[in-house]
């Protein structure tokens, strides 16, 4: 009798871990937000840094732009890359190429660079300038903007 008493305890512990482990599995696919291994959203479309200044990055996804937005996003930031490369000379826009090709952003390769106060002053006014036109290109087209 006492050996049946101990099968009967190892069959109700079998059934209890069998229980819980059926419980914790169908309760990590059925309930939301629980951890699983996989995404539950898989984005195939990457995130795009766009405005570049000193204190804030505007990102947005690439699928939400407009060809015409994409242009004009895109106009804005060769006109920024036109005045700034006005405003180096020779050997500063050797060194910010060199700097950008060798995966610098924009900010800590003009802060590499040997500039006069002046210089230094009007390549903050053309970020500035540019990254108000960005904002206001994405406000105009009802573009969501997230701090980064």
């Amino acid at each position: 009798m006492a050996v049946n008493f101990k099968k009967s305890l190892v069959r109700i512990a079998i059934a209890k871990r069998l229980f819980w482990s059926i419980a914790i599995f169908f309760a990590t696919l059925v309930i939301p937000n629980s951890a699983i291994a996989v995404p539950l959203k898989l984005s195939t479309n990457p995130t795009a840094i766009i405005a570049i200044s000193q204190e804030n990055h505007t990102t947005f996804t690439e699928e939400k732009i407009t060809p015409q937005e994409h242009q004009e996003l895109q106009a804005v930031r060769q006109r920024r890359n036109h005045e700034l490369i006005q405003i180096l000379n020779k050997s500063q826009r050797r060194q910010l190429k060199h700097l950008l090709r060798s995966g610098q952003s924009l900010e800590n390769s003009i802060e590499a660079l040997d500039l006069q106060r002046e210089q230094w002053d009007t390549i903050q006014a053309v970020l500035e300038l540019s990254e108000l036109k960005i904002k206001g290109i994405l406000y105009r087209h009802s573009l969501p903007m997230e701090p980064a």
